[in-house]
């Protein structure tokens, strides 16, 4: 059963600023009273102890044990085609897109999907994608105290991330759902 993302808007609380374009911001206060920006990411677990996050304002829905179709010939990373309201989406595996290679665990079907918007171009109408999952994600507030460094170990993180942040401990990169679904299976 599809479950729809709680965003800011939907929150009994009011953010109190604009939206950026890489995420959704609200202002904060720090203990001596100046402003420090906050920014809500969901972070999702995309291999065990691997994270990375996505602005929440381009995640749309969860689908529990979702069914796709296997496209012969699709690239490695891709599960395939999701059916999600009446439109056939690309549905992939992170972390055979990161590895380079498809991962063992491929055999059977994800637990999660979670649906997600992109433009192909500014000013063009949404399209969207889907991201397999084992978990659930997480919704967290980012400071800019958090940002540090992408990481060193795959040569997509400077293609694919906005930016990146230390959440517990793990180094986490911000993606661009656009420039995923766009330049790597759009």
């Amino acid at each position: 059963m599809p479950t729809r993302l709680q965003h800011e808007a939907d929150m009994d609380t009011p953010p109190s600023a604009a939206t950026t374009q890489a995420m959704t911001t609200s202002l904060g206060m720090n203990m001596d009273g100046a402003h420090t920006a906050l920014a809500t990411a969901r972070l999702l677990e995309y291999a065990r102890g691997a994270h990375l996050a996505l602005p929440s304002h381009t995640t749309l829905e969860i689908i529990e044990n979702p069914l796709f179709t296997a496209v012969p010939g699709a690239a490695y990373y891709a599960y395939g085609l999701l059916l999600w309201q009446g439109e056939y989406i690309p549905m992939i595996d992170f972390d055979t897109l990161h590895r380079a290679y498809q991962s063992a665990h491929r055999i059977t079907a994800p637990r999660y999907a979670l649906i997600v918007a992109y433009q192909t171009a500014p000013q063009t109408p949404l399209a969207y994608g889907a991201i397999a999952l084992a978990g659930l994600p997480q919704t967290v507030q980012v400071r800019d105290a958090d940002y540090c460094d992408l990481p060193t170990d795959c040569d997509l993180w400077p293609l694919l991330a906005l930016s990146c942040f230390q959440h517990k401990g793990h180094v986490v990169p911000i993606l661009d759902t656009s420039r995923l679904f766009c330049k790597h299976h759009g």
